[in-house]
């Protein structure tokens, strides 16, 4: 379970970012996870809960947003790839590039 290792790296960016912004506190921050960033988004859920317990971040909320996989056919149809079964609605060819739902970030913080 990768995802516990993803959270304690973000863990430690917070910690960066508090002390670089004299932050007092972290209220929330934003995530975006693509569908195919490798993150299962439950587990990744449960891993921040985890980890912030007895911490500063204890109060700390995650949102968490899951952007989906998009595809652009050979045939220039633009679609999501999973509700396809990675095949174009269009044209039912499966030759297509991955334009978006690879990524993940560390979108915002909320802070005072």
């Amino acid at each position: 379970m990768h995802e516990l290792g993803i959270v304690l790296e973000i863990i430690e960016l917070l910690d960066e970012i508090k002390e670089e912004q004299s932050l007092k506190k972290i209220k929330s921050l934003t995530v975006e996870a693509g569908e195919l960033c490798g993150i299962i988004p439950e587990y990744f859920s449960e891993c921040w809960k985890v980890a912030r317990l007895g911490s500063e971040y204890d109060s700390t909320e995650l949102k968490l947003t899951v952007i989906p996989a998009m595809a652009k056919c050979s045939c220039g149809n633009i679609y999501e790839l999973n509700k396809c079964s990675r095949i174009c609605p269009l044209c039912s060819k499966t030759d297509y590039d991955i334009i978006d739902g690879k990524g993940f970030t560390l979108k915002e913080i909320e802070a005072s």
